[in-house]
């Protein structure tokens, strides 16, 4: 491979994303890193791969419906570095996509023979604004990751390596893409095809893939336990099949539209199809069937007049298929699309073009205004991600009525000190799904702020209603039991969260000041010993146990 190629996707990487590396921690990136005190020590590296990704609050386990233990190991190793510094997220995530462009550059240069064809598709998947959720949000730091690790096990056998230890590593690579995301499963559909279209022979690989499979399997469902459960929140999670059938026309024309158009972008897409109509049912479908149409034309063109140029578009139309097809609700996720989940499916996209584009003269003005056009977005689109407040107070203008932007724009606001408005926009989320805790116990909190304890009170119950875990309603409401109401009420209710999430440390500082309430100063001080244990960085128990320790009174304003 020649540098200079790979010189200027570097430089085009850093140029398009330097105004990312500069941006803060956004929505879950703080319950995976910045809240999640087991990603915060390296030993606790081995726990990952028994559990789940989000923190738990005190658990002693990381929960959720996900498996991708590579990604949390990656995390911690960054945290180990660096602590919760944002710019060395930002920059690894910004270096990893462009090695990953470097990846697209040469698939694309083996299968189309040219060079240029191959590094404007290349610069194209780097710098395309779909892409840039994959590369900016730190919590999608999944996508790039499960991408890398399963393009470097197609390179492997692109290269056609042959012996015991290539097979040995391209299965390696394969589980870390497995284990990063459950979409590195769709390299294997994506590399059979490969070698039946192209009639290769890889014994060896069909071992090693079955091998990797199965020490997934193992992992994930007979020691992490984790199987294929529905987020349940969401509407397009809840409904049957036949109602998540009738959004796939709008789904792909979503994907198709913001590919070609990509103007209005958005972190929280949680909009549904719920009836047959002209707009959102039928004219999606009749234009998906014309753009089919189309594919299916040149495809016969091609194997008319080149029949080689057939098979290469043969298979990047399998790969877009195939990937596109996992994130169609076939089975349902927790959004009806992201523009994070094309970050594969673009490769098959951009490799049909590519193909067709053999039997073009390529202009060069033509290609400068598009890599330019593109540049620019993407760039516009980090600068909305600089902080939350920015990225839902951008977002929530253009969306649909949404429960998450309104709950997550709430938090920014209320941490800006902007309680009125962050008020409406709680109030709003709970509105729209009255069946959240989330949106419950931040209700509280502001509720909490103007004076109203009892109404913060029953909000805060209300949100452990709907989830008796929710470590942040646990530790409100024992907060405000413990300081402002009857210390009894509280000592009852903290043991009662304690049962659920016996290492949370703010938990044992209540109970701690419950108890001292009541005169019970030995149990005060064993209390404030656990939280201290569990959090002896944290000013508030530090000074809490060191004033029981010296047997000093607690003062409470």
């Amino acid at each position: 491979m020649r540098f200079k190629p790979v010189l200027l996707l570097i430089a085009f990487g850093f140029l398009v994303y330097f105004n990312s590396l500069f941006n803060s921690f956004v929505w879950d990136d703080e319950e995976q890193i910045i809240n999640n005190t087991l990603i915060h020590k390296i030993t606790n590296i081995s726990l990952f791969y028994t559990g789940s990704t989000f923190n738990t609050g005190g658990s002693g386990e990381m929960g959720g419906l996900y498996y991708k233990p590579f990604m949390t190991t990656v995390y911690s190793l960054i945290y180990a570095v660096s602590g919760a510094n944002a710019f060395s997220f930002h920059f690894f995530q910004v270096s990893l996509h462009i090695i990953n462009a470097i990846l697209v550059f040469y698939i694309f240069k083996f299968f189309l023979k040219k060079e240029i064809i191959a590094l404007v598709l290349s610069l194209i998947f780097l710098i395309h604004p779909i892409n840039t959720e994959s590369v900016v949000y730190i919590a999608a730091l999944q996508e790039p990751l499960f991408f890398f690790f399963g393009s470097l096990a197609f390179v492997f056998i692109l290269q056609n390596r042959k012996g015991f230890i290539w097979s040995l590593l391209t299965g390696a690579v394969l589980l870390f893409s497995y284990l990063s995301k459950e979409t590195g499963l769709v390299f294997l559909p994506i590399i059979f095809a490969y070698l039946i279209i192209f009639k290769k022979t890889k014994i060896s690989f069909i071992v090693s893939t079955v091998v990797s499979l199965a020490v997934y399997v193992l992992l994930r469902f007979a020691v992490a336990g984790i199987y294929f459960n529905k987020h349940g929140l969401t509407s397009i999670s809840n409904m049957d099949i036949l109602g998540r059938l009738m959004n796939i026309p709008q789904i792909i024309f979503f994907y198709l539209k913001t590919f070609i158009f990509p103007k209005d972008l958005l972190i929280d897409q949680q909009w549904t199809v719920s009836k047959i109509s002209l707009s959102e049912f039928y004219l999606p479908l009749l234009g998906i069937f014309t753009v089919l149409a189309i594919c299916i034309f040149l495809g016969l063109r091609l194997r008319k007049k080149h029949s080689s140029n057939f098979l290469t578009y043969f298979f990047f139309s399998i790969w877009f298929s195939v990937a596109l097809g996992f994130h169609l609700q076939i089975f349902p996720l927790d959004l009806t699309v992201a523009e994070r989940w094309f970050y594969l499916p673009i490769i098959g996209l951009l490799g049909m073009l590519g193909v067709i584009s053999l039997n073009f003269r390529l202009l060069p003005a033509v290609i400068l205004i598009i890599i330019i056009a593109l540049s620019v977005r993407t760039m516009v689109r980090n600068s909305d991600w600089q902080n939350g407040l920015t990225l839902y107070g951008h977002d929530i203008k253009i969306s649909r009525p949404n429960f998450d932007l309104e709950n997550n724009f709430g938090v920014e606001l209320f941490r800006s000190g902007n309680y009125s408005e962050a008020k409406i926009h709680f109030e709003n989320s709970v509105e729209l799904k009255p069946n959240w805790w989330t949106n419950w116990n931040n209700l509280g909190v502001v509720l909490e702020k103007e004076g109203n304890f009892e109404n913060a009170k029953n909000a805060y119950k209300k949100a452990l209603d709907k989830n008796s875990g929710y470590y942040l309603a646990n530790e409100n409401l024992a907060r405000l039991l413990s300081f402002r109401g009857k210390p009894e009420e509280a000592k009852i209710q903290i043991e009662k969260s304690l049962q659920i999430l016996p290492q949370n440390p703010k938990l044992w500082l209540y109970l701690s000041i419950a108890e001292y309430k009541m005169s019970n100063l030995d149990s005060a001080k064993k209390d404030i010993a656990a939280a201290y244990f569990f959090d002896p960085a944290n000013p508030e128990i530090s000074h809490v146990y060191q004033t029981l320790q010296q047997n000093q009174p607690l003062k409470f304003e």
